[in-house]
């Protein structure tokens, strides 16, 4: 009987121990350089180093001047990879901003202009908890008055969201409908 249990109990360890290693292992995104990133901590959390705004404004600069994802990666470590309806998101927390560069799903750079990739980073998320459907954009104005709203600098700009990232290391992101009015509120980690 001891003999049929110690191969039984052999076997077992090392289907546990197999299957520890295998979770263990880091996949990395197809096209991106870095795994997918821990979606229990928020980006104020995994970006162990917090930048100079400066040091923000620099690392967009070089994405315009032709950098791809790996070059990125190998100047500023990417630390915060996010995987969204779009396709990803890469995120670094300074000072008082956040710098949100979106990539399509083959990894390229889904430009866009300063204002729609650095957002100030706004008080806590509890502040956007008074708000409601229905409510009007100048509510949101209230509570984020530093907030980029491109549908009102802009009167035929389609895009009717804003997205606001907080110093608690949410993203909310808020959608209007066409007399902008809020048509929903979603929170997720930053």
């Amino acid at each position: 009987m001891k003999l049929i249990k110690t191969p039984i109990l052999l076997l077992l360890c090392a289907v546990v121990l197999l299957s520890a290693c295998l979770a263990g292992c880091d996949k990395k995104e197809p096209n991106f350089p870095v795994a997918l990133s821990d979606t229990t901590r928020s980006a104020i959390e995994l970006n162990t180093e917090i930048r100079k705004d400066s040091d923000l404004e620099k690392i967009y600069q070089d994405m315009l001047d032709g950098s791809d994802v790996k070059q990125l990666n190998d100047a500023n470590e990417i630390k915060c990879l996010r995987k969204d309806d779009d396709g990803y998101r890469v995120i670094y927390t300074g000072n008082t901003r956040a710098l949100v560069l979106r990539f399509d799903n083959d990894g390229k750079w889904v430009k866009a202009d300063r204002l729609r990739s650095m957002y100030r980073i706004t008080p806590t998320r509890g502040k956007f908890d008074k708000l409601k459907v229905g409510d009007p954009v100048s509510a949101v104005q209230t509570v984020d008055p530093t907030c980029f709203f491109p549908f009102l600098v802009d009167s035929s700009s389609t895009d009717l969201t804003t997205d606001h990232y907080t110093e608690d290391g949410y993203h909310t992101r808020i959608t209007y409908d066409g007399d902008f009015n809020i048509a929903s509120i979603n929170y997720e980690l930053m």
